[in-house]
């Protein structure tokens, strides 16, 4: 099964880490989206709504490399599809942005607790990932156990774990997924989930 790994997958998640700016462009309708993208001088834009993702696909016509940067502004939170040979410059435009506002509130978010001295130490390639994932879920409580243990790796939200979520969920389950996002921005840690899988009946 193949899934997603990225910061993206992390916004589902982290809703309450986004500021006002990203939660604004979040509430953007896709029609209101697409028609902001075609001021950016593309071509037309395709709305489609994709089952697998639940959500909705803006597919831009005709953009160039030189507009980029506005459609990834005017696009919100949607998804965009481009031509192939611009879809990878465009993610990482996109991936740059949404790593920076969270960096930026993982420190906020950690620092209002104190706990931002006491985040977990990792240095990629020397620590073991499975102990580190162990130490994360430690050090953001009880909530948090079993989180990153699945066979999915230590590097992926459990989808076992996530299911025993209650909707709503408690108190004390949003500050278990908030620790752990906010501790994996700071140690520079990646962390994903299963989109679908996680919630499947």
């Amino acid at each position: 099964m193949s899934y997603s790994a990225t910061i993206f997958s992390i916004a589902v998640l982290w809703s309450s880490m986004v500021s006002d700016g990203l939660e604004r462009a979040a509430l953007t309708s896709p029609q209101a989206a697409a028609e902001q993208i075609t001021q950016c001088g593309t071509g037309a834009v395709d709305i489609r709504y994709d089952d697998l993702l639940q959500s909705y696909v803006l597919s831009v016509r005709d953009a160039t490399e030189a507009q980029l940067r506005c459609i990834e502004t005017a696009a919100g939170y949607h998804d965009v599809e481009l031509q192939p040979e611009l879809q990878k410059a465009f993610d990482e435009i996109r991936a740059a942005k949404y790593s920076a506002v969270y960096q930026d509130h993982a420190v906020d978010w950690l620092s209002s607790r104190d706990l931002l001295d006491k985040v977990p130490k990792f240095r990629a390639g020397v620590t073991d990932e499975v102990a580190f994932s162990r130490e994360m879920e430690m050090f953001c409580g009880p909530a948090a156990k079993g989180a990153l243990q699945s066979e999915y790796g230590p590097r992926t939200i459990s989808p076992e774990w996530l299911r025993k979520i209650p909707l709503p969920p408690r108190a004390e389950d949003d500050e278990a997924i908030s620790c752990l996002m906010a501790t994996a921005s700071v140690a520079g840690f990646e962390l994903g989930f299963i989109g679908n899988e996680a919630f499947a009946e």
